[in-house]
């Protein structure tokens, strides 16, 4: 017996036969619907690859090669309102309206207020976002990876196709090698 649409609120309540001798109903909600639905999931980066951050972002050169200034970063979260878009957000709103397809963020950003305001107001929420909490200081294809696995042992996604939008070529080599799916560098200054 397949889904059982609810026309209206008297048919979602039990009959008392039911309640009696144990039977249950189960309405499935739009949410269940619509994730039976998945047949894609698109992970993205933020910075660099739907959200040019550049104005905030520059590289420092240490002994072990050239990686982001997160001291500059820091003090310049401030400013996440200023970010831009870059082109490929268009793709990134088409993902968003697609009901077969679950969109997910990994950035190794710390959200702070004034980033969940830019996600909120002008880029668009992802069906599930990952990002580094305060004080952490894996690595960034350390924390995707392991923000993602969980989305490769779950029913609803076992025959999605994913596809993996990075600036980051290490991670983007990491991150698809772990979970052998499709990668998609996106050439920017800010895949440090």
């Amino acid at each position: 017996m397949g889904p059982i649409e609810k026309n209206n609120q008297d048919f979602c309540k039990k009959p008392a036969q039911w309640q009696k001798i144990g039977y249950t109903l189960s309405i499935p909600t739009n949410k269940e619907i619509q994730m039976a639905k998945i047949n894609r999931v698109a992970i993205y980066d933020m910075d660099g690859t739907i959200v040019d951050s550049s104005h905030r972002y520059r590289t420092i050169v240490t002994e072990s090669g050239e990686r982001i200034d997160l001291d500059f970063w820091r003090e310049n979260q401030g400013l996440a309102m200023l970010d831009g878009l870059l082109p490929l957000y268009e793709q990134y709103c088409k993902d968003l309206q697609d009901d077969n397809c679950y969109v997910i963020i990994a950035t190794a950003r710390v959200m702070n207020e004034p980033d969940w305001k830019f996600v909120d107001e002008i880029l668009g929420k992802p069906d599930y976002f990952i990002s580094r909490k305060d004080g952490d200081s894996q690595s960034g294809k350390t924390l995707k990876i392991n923000g993602l696995a969980k989305f490769f042992n779950l029913v609803t996604f076992k025959d999605a196709e994913f596809v993996f939008y990075e600036d980051n070529i290490e991670y983007l080599k990491a991150v698809c090698d772990r979970f052998n799916i499709r990668g998609v560098y996106i050439p920017s200054v800010q895949g440090h």
